[in-house]
């Protein structure tokens, strides 16, 4: 059993490993990007959720501490889409254009990083649930 596992490892490496760096670069920055898709929308829904609730319910529900964790961990998911973007821009093997595209992402993903931690500083320093809440309502991830 070892060995099928060993040869099918051997095997399918040698269908991955021609594909070269710049295509396993782009790949992992498209999976890096739909991660920050799918958590912008996560983040979003929950804001939204925040929005129709009373604070009595925003209360019961931990949002304060649940949005906080979101953001912290969506801030980590655009750090590693940064991190990928920027060694796609600087290996030489990548084509103008495409480091080009992935140095102006580079800037839009600097930005939303700063964003994410904006927005999370200012929920930690909150004096109050009712202030907290308030602050989630405000928050957009979009654009």
């Amino acid at each position: 059993m070892k060995y099928w596992i060993a040869f099918v490892l051997v095997l399918g490496s040698v269908f991955v490993l021609p594909s070269g760096p710049p295509q396993l670069f782009a790949q992992g920055c498209k999976d890096e990007e739909g991660m920050v898709t799918d958590y912008k929308k996560t983040i979003t829904d929950l804001v939204e959720t925040v929005k129709k609730e009373s604070l009595l319910d925003f209360q019961k529900a931990f949002h304060q501490r649940n949005v906080s964790s979101k953001l912290t961990f969506f801030g980590s998911v655009v750090d590693g889409m940064i991190s990928c973007l920027q060694k796609r821009a600087n290996d030489p093997a990548t084509l103008k254009a495409d480091a080009d595209a992935a140095k102006a992402k580079i800037e839009v993903y600097n930005k939303l990083r700063d964003k994410i931690k904006q927005d999370r500083d200012a929920l930690k320093t909150a004096q109050s649930e009712k202030e907290a809440k308030a602050l989630i309502e405000k928050f957009s991830f979009t654009g």
